[in-house]
């Protein structure tokens, strides 16, 4: 969405109304939730990084992206430009890409998660973040699709909305009408010639919030592989002798691929392994592999059946912690 969209919406939605009978407003949104919401400043190994976070409680607890924080060095909010709050990062569920951090403040703006099954495709949302750094910027839209899985996060978590996001938005909210927060941004949309973005939504939120609360840190499940996925084009050039499935294309040093020894593709001589099933469970693509990590965590073991040249082994790892 242009800048100059952006502009033609506020005019529209000012005086659109939802299934509800809820007056959506972006202007009287903005003056309640752009209090609670916070630019996030990271430092890790000298290198700056920035997104977006609210709060969720008067006494200083605060949600944002996972990939926002939980490698960073040190952490700081502001509510307020130019006020820095250093912020503690108390727990992190990198499969859902929700993080929670504590800062030492009371009073604080807060906003409440939506309730969950509440939300409608077609209803109204408003984004509050950072994109590029520019603090409090709204964009508005609305929820177009419920339900989505990104390679690598649990299946099934995410809301897609037509709000413009850009970096820096990620940990921002996606608000209703009625101010309760349906997401949290993570990603700009990954369909292909589609504005806006992709969030978490807030029942995914709200059933990891507790364990985040204890101090969990639940990362990434990996097994160590450069990937791609085979078409009959591909099966044909390599000479591979299935037609579906994950060409191990590298194999990551010293990673648990390695140790189980997965064989890469050299791109001449004899081609490398396939990956054509986890645990039983057919693996037609990458995106099909990555799907099924992600319902497990580092730590598990897990049997791969793998095509190597025109026969079928069957490899057990266990999974390491996605960098």
């Amino acid at each position: 969405m242009t800048r100059g969209a952006v502009l033609v919406a506020l005019a529209v939605l000012v005086a659109a109304t939802t299934a509800a009978g809820q007056t959506f407003s972006p202007q009287v949104l903005y003056e309640r939730a752009a209090p609670a919401v916070a630019l996030v400043r990271t430092v890790q190994e000298d290198r700056q990084g920035a997104g977006s976070a609210f709060a969720i409680s008067r006494d200083g607890w605060v949600v944002t992206a996972a990939h926002v924080v939980r490698r960073a060095d040190r952490i700081s909010v502001e509510f307020e430009v130019g006020r820095r709050l250093r912020a503690r990062l108390v727990g992190y569920d990198a499969r859902r890409d929700v993080a929670l951090l504590r800062v030492d403040a009371t009073g604080l703006a807060f906003l409440r998660l939506a309730e969950p099954g509440g939300l409608q495709v077609g209803e109204p949302v408003a984004v509050i973040g950072n994109p590029r750094g520019r603090p409090k910027v709204l964009t508005t839209g609305v929820l177009l699709d419920v339900g989505l899985t990104l390679p690598g996060l649990v299946p099934g978590i995410l809301i897609r909305v037509s709000a413009e996001v850009a970096p820096g938005s990620s940990g921002g909210p996606v608000l209703t009408s009625r101010g309760d927060v349906a997401g949290v941004v993570v990603a700009v949309s990954a369909r292909p010639g589609a504005e806006g973005g992709l969030a978490v939504s807030s029942a995914a939120v709200a059933q990891v919030l507790p364990s985040l609360m204890a101090g969990a840190r639940v990362e990434r499940a990996w097994i160590g592989i450069l990937g791609t996925t085979v078409t009959p084009e591909l099966a044909r050039e390599r000479g591979l002798a299935v037609h579906r499935g994950v060409l191990v294309v590298e194999v990551v040093a010293d990673a648990p691929a390695e140790r189980a020894g997965l064989r890469p593709d050299s791109g001449h001589g004899a081609p490398g392994d396939v990956i054509v099933a986890l645990n039983g469970r057919p693996v037609d693509t990458m995106e099909d592999l990555l799907g099924l990590l992600a319902e497990h965590q580092p730590g598990d073991r897990v049997r791969l059946r793998v095509v190597r040249g025109t026969g079928v082994v069957d490899v057990e790892l266990v999974l390491g912690v996605r960098p």
